[in-house]
C-alpha cells in the first residue's frame, strides 16, 4: 500500500474530479460494499484508493493485484473533488460491450433493453431490479447513459459487474435482426392499442423475450414499438397516467419473470 501525501502526485490522475469522469477511462466504483463486490469480480482492476485507517479491510481482497493508495480524508476530498465519505474509490476497466448478434448465441429467457435513458438513478435501479430477478443480458441503445458512470454503479449497488452488456447503435436494425433469429421484442408503452402486461404474460412466448424501456420523458420512439412484435403496457388507475421509469421497469420485468421462469 502506497501513502500519498501530495494533492498533485501524478499516480492518482485517474481519480481527480471523479464527479465527470469520463467512463471511456474506465469507471469509477465508490463505497465499501461496492467496492467489495468489485473485488470479488472478474473485472480489471487498476488501483484503489482508500482513506487512512480503511486498510484491513481490503488487505486479504487485494493480494497485490495493483496499487493501493493510501490518503488522510481531506487529501482525498481534494483530488476526488468531494468527500467520499465511504472511504473507498476503486478505478477499474471497461470492458467492450457485445455485438447484439451475439444474444442468439446467450439466449436468455429474458433480455432488458435500454433505450435513450439518460438519468444514471433510473438506469442504476433497472440494472438493480434486474439482476435481483436473475436478468443479466442488458442491450444498451442509443441516447442510454452508460453502464459504467460512477452514479449508475453506485445505485445499482455493484449488479452492473454481473450483467452482460450488449452495444446497440441502430435501434430498428437490431430490432429486425433478432427477432428474424427467434428473439422476440415487447415494448413498454402508454398505447391504446397495447395489452396489459398480465394478458401478455398469460401467455408468454415460448422462446426468449427482450422486454424494451425507453426515455425518461417520452418513452419509445414510435417507429421502436411499431418494429416490436408486442406493446405491452401497465393498466393505472386514480388519473395515473405514467410511472417513473425504474419503477414500470420493475413490474414489468416481475411480471414477465414470474410467469415466464417461475421458480
Amino acid at each position: 500500500m502506497i501513502s500519498i501525501t501530495d494533492v498533485s502526485d501524478s499516480r492518482i490522475e485517474s481519480y481527480r474530479s471523479v464527479r465527470f469522469r469520463d467512463p471511456q477511462q474506465g469507471f469509477i466504483a465508490e463505497g465499501a460494499v461496492v467496492v467489495q463486490r468489485l473485488l470479488k469480480s472478474e473485472y480489471s482492476i487498476r488501483s484503489l484508493l482508500i482513506h487512512k485507517g480503511q486498510e484491513h479491510r481490503y488487505e486479504n481482497l487485494v493480494a497485490d493485484r495493483f496499487p493501493v493508495y493510501v490518503v488522510d480524508p481531506d487529501i482525498g476530498e481534494q483530488i476526488a473533488g468531494y468527500d467520499f465519505h465511504r472511504g473507498v474509490l476503486a478505478h477499474g476497466e471497461c470492458p467492450p460491450m457485445c455485438e447484439p448478434s451475439q444474444l442468439t448465441h446467450a439466449r436468455p429467457p429474458i433480455g432488458l433493453g435500454l433505450f435513450g435513458i439518460s438519468d444514471p438513478e433510473n438506469v442504476g435501479s433497472l440494472l438493480r431490479s434486474a439482476a435481483a430477478m436473475g436478468i443479466h443480458d442488458i442491450l444498451i441503445g442509443p441516447g442510454t447513459i452508460s453502464p459504467y458512470v460512477r452514479r449508475v454503479i453506485r445505485v445499482s449497488m455493484a449488479s452492473v459487474f454481473q450483467h452482460r452488456f450488449y452495444q446497440v447503435t441502430n435501434s430498428l436494425e437490431t430490432i429486425n435482426e433478432l427477432q428474424k433469429s427467434g428473439v422476440e421484442f415487447a415494448a413498454t408503452t402508454l398505447r391504446k392499442d397495447a395489452i396489459a402486461m398480465q394478458d401478455f404474460t398469460s401467455q408468454p412466448p415460448a422462446g426468449p423475450v427482450v422486454l424494451l424501456v425507453g426515455n425518461e420523458a417520452s418513452g419509445l420512439q414510435d417507429e421502436v414499438q411499431d418494429a416490436c412484435l408486442h406493446r405491452v403496457t401497465l393498466p393505472m388507475s386514480s388519473g395515473t397516467d405514467s410511472l417513473n421509469v425504474g419503477v414500470a421497469g420493475a413490474i414489468f420485468l416481475y411480471e414477465l419473470m414470474s410467469r415466464k421462469c417461475p421458480s
